[in-house]
């Protein structure tokens, strides 16, 4: 089952999880919006009083604290990072699932390469050498390969360092863009890291123009942008299979007519900034 955000932090809404679990829950799967950390205190302790896992969905959120603590620590079952092109750090394509749960770390291990209970490095760097092995399960190829895999340590070691960066350029947005007729990103609680994968504004009330012209008026000055993303309960998919209506996620479809993603990247300078953000003056006039 799907639930609504928090409109305040456009993260999933604790309230909405426990309301919507049914006797067939499993788990409940959160994703840390943007790069800031969904309210997992309240979410952990809604799935230890029903006996659910929690998957977090990390995607955005490499580095980003909750408590004080880096995600991927939090004490869920597992979490899931994304290494694509345009995240904190990239492998190019593929990610990383990080947990404490041994059985379930070998299961993945087993399901990421065909199913295979052994791989061509533990068959051939074993004491005794053996090109033998089986298949105990209908697995996927979901393996990262060694190439990339170079390239996401190289990428690791220089994290902090973008992070560090990603903070600068959306403090200096912040300060930019002050005054306007928009809603800035949610921002993390003091002392707490926001990874700043996404800087995401919305249109305020007052603002004198619609979401989409907005936009057009943004690309007709030179300066992209998007929206991330189209709620899940608009595509047709989970639209049709679900029988989903705007009307039961009424924060999510309200954040979506508003959302705007300006750019964000690591080799951007203050002039970028303020170039985007005189774009958005005009645009917004």
């Amino acid at each position: 089952r799907l639930v609504d955000i928090d409109p305040a932090t456009l993260n999933i809404d604790p309230a909405a999880v426990e309301a919507a679990i049914t006797p067939r829950t499993k788990a409940v799967v959160p994703v840390h919006y943007a790069g800031l950390a969904a309210d997992m205190p309240a979410l952990l302790a809604i799935a230890r009083r029903h006996g659910l896992k929690v998957v977090e969905d990390a995607a955005h959120a490499l580095p980003t604290t909750c408590g004080g603590a880096l995600v991927g620590t939090l004490g869920s079952d597992a979490t899931v990072f994304s290494f694509y092109a345009n995240k904190t750090i990239t492998t190019g394509e593929g990610g990383m699932l990080v947990t404490r749960d041994a059985a379930l770390a070998q299961r993945a291990k087993t399901m990421r390469l065909h199913g295979m209970n052994r791989d061509a490095f533990d068959r051939f760097t074993a004491k005794v050498p053996s090109w033998y092995y089986e298949v105990v399960a209908p697995g996927f190829k979901y393996n990262l390969t060694d190439i990339a895999s170079a390239l996401g340590i190289h990428q690791l070691k220089r994290a902090r360092s973008f992070h560090q960066q990603r903070a600068a350029l959306a403090a200096l947005y912040d300060r930019a863009l002050a005054g306007l007729p928009l809603i800035g990103p949610p921002q993390p609680a003091p002392g707490e890291m926001h990874a700043w994968h996404l800087y995401a504004v919305r249109l305020a009330d007052d603002a004198d123009v619609a979401r989409d012209r907005f936009i057009e008026r943004l690309f007709e000055r030179g300066i992209g942008c998007s929206v991330h993303y189209i709620p899940l309960h608009l595509h047709p998919y989970w639209r049709d299979r679900y029988a989903l209506t705007p009307q039961m996620f009424p924060h999510s479809q309200r954040a979506y007519g508003r959302l705007v993603s300006l750019k964000l990247y690591t080799r951007m300078t203050s002039t970028d900034v303020e170039s985007v953000a005189r774009a958005v003056r005009a645009a917004l006039a």
